[in-house]
């Protein structure tokens, strides 16, 4: 990682396909913050190596050309497309990692980068740092508290208003994740019908693990709006949505954050 902050310790590091950035508030000795940002992207870095759809050595990649099978793949894909295929019967099929472009392919890209993210995150755990927060294309994983304040404060950008803001949450040791169409469009779909997801702009999804808070986001939003009553089914786990209209529909718990 690039270090570009030191009070408090801020570091980048391109992956994905976007641009990961770590905040980190303790008081530690910078060679224990850059050495444990050095493992934080390398441990990134690992995981899209293994999983990418994008680089032709990568185990997804070399399973969808049938010259490797799923069961002499890294215990790391078996685990990977294990909760990817419950997390498609638990979304009645809205969730999928065979792209209806791609007949025949797999790609768990809507599970992998928060997975991901909060894998390599726990490695700042088991270097002693407490307070920080790691964000892979906006979508973070967040422990402790920064400098000076109680909880970790993050807002929610709006789909279709640049520049404004949905609402504004308070994190301390939780997740946040976002899918919509600011980025790249609509780019998500809808395993059900095999077309592009079109019921919303945004769902953002808050939760104690970023693995299911980006997952459950990716499910949801090619549910339109019902999506945000289906994350609440799960305990601790908690959506905001914009459709089309740029109305918001949140559950109760992040209602309240919600920007009028």
């Amino acid at each position: 990682m690039e270090v570009v902050g030191r009070h408090p310790f801020r570091a980048t590091h391109p992956c994905m396909g976007t641009m990961a950035s770590l905040h980190v508030h303790d008081e530690a000795d910078e060679t224990v913050l850059v050495a444990a940002a050095q493992a934080v992207a390398a441990e990134l870095d690992r995981l899209e190596a293994m999983f990418s759809t994008f680089r032709r050595d990568s185990e997804i990649s070399r399973t969808n050309r049938r010259e490797l099978h799923l069961l002499d793949c890294s215990p790391e894909v078996v685990d990977v497309l294990d909760a990817c295929t419950w997390l498609e019967h638990a979304s009645g099929g809205a969730f999928t990692v065979h792209p209806p472009d791609r007949p025949g392919t797999i790609d768990p890209a809507g599970y992998v980068k928060g997975w991901a993210t909060e894998r390599a995150s726990r490695l700042l755990t088991e270097a002693g740092l407490v307070d920080w927060y790691l964000s892979v294309g906006g979508d973070l994983q967040a422990h402790g508290h920064p400098r000076g304040a109680d909880r970790w404060v993050f807002a929610v950008a709006h789909p279709l208003q640049p520049g404004e803001v949905v609402a504004t949450l308070t994190v301390d040791d939780g997740a946040v994740a976002t899918s919509g169409t600011a980025e790249r469009g609509r780019h998500l779909w809808d395993g059900r019908t095999g077309e592009r997801a079109t019921g919303l702009a945004s769902i953002t999804v808050t939760g104690p693990h970023l693995a299911w808070a980006d997952a459950l986001a990716t499910a949801a939003f090619a549910m339109g709006s019902e999506g945000v009553e289906w994350v609440a089914g799960f305990d601790g786990y908690h959506a905001l949505a914009v459709d089309l209209d740029g109305r918001v529909v949140a559950d109760p718990v992040l209602a309240a954050h919600a920007t009028s």
